[in-house]
């Protein structure tokens, strides 16, 4: 009987997409209502959390609101970037929230940012790449 070989594929193609930082002053379930409220969005709650590393190399958990839709295709989290008195992203501590745009082959981003800054309580709203953060690799599925 002859040996099959096994060969591993390793893909290091890494696939950006955009991240929204926005800054507000409302509360995470009162933001997550008022963007499916306004943008005709389905956010709720997700029962799994990240797990991503801090500098310190300690586990910390990041809950997350997550809207599908497989009509329009489309994927976003919203996690609230202060949680469990750690932060998301130091390097942009004052934003409030990060809208995750994992997929989405209908909408630009640069018209979700123009809907999310006429929501009442929205202060602004900053474009992002995927890879300007660290933790973007824990956000591929």
């Amino acid at each position: 009987m002859t040996r099959v070989k096994k060969l591993k594929l390793e893909l290091d193609e890494v696939t950006e997409f955009p991240i929204l930082g926005i800054s507000t002053g409302l509360g995470d379930h009162r933001f997550a209502w008022l963007l499916n409220k306004h943008m005709n969005l389905r956010f709720h709650k997700s029962f799994e959390c990240f797990a991503i590393p801090n500098k310190n190399k300690e586990i910390k958990s990041y809950e997350y609101y997550i809207h599908e839709n497989e009509e329009d295709q489309s994927k976003y989290l919203l996690v609230k970037n202060k949680q469990n008195a750690s932060v998301l992203f130091s390097q942009s501590e004052k934003l409030d929230f990060f809208l995750i745009m994992r997929e989405d082959y209908i909408n630009e981003p640069e018209d979700l940012i123009m809907k999310l800054r006429k929501i009442n309580g929205v202060i602004a709203v900053f474009p992002f790449s995927s890879s300007d953060f660290e933790f973007s690799e824990y956000l591929n599925d």
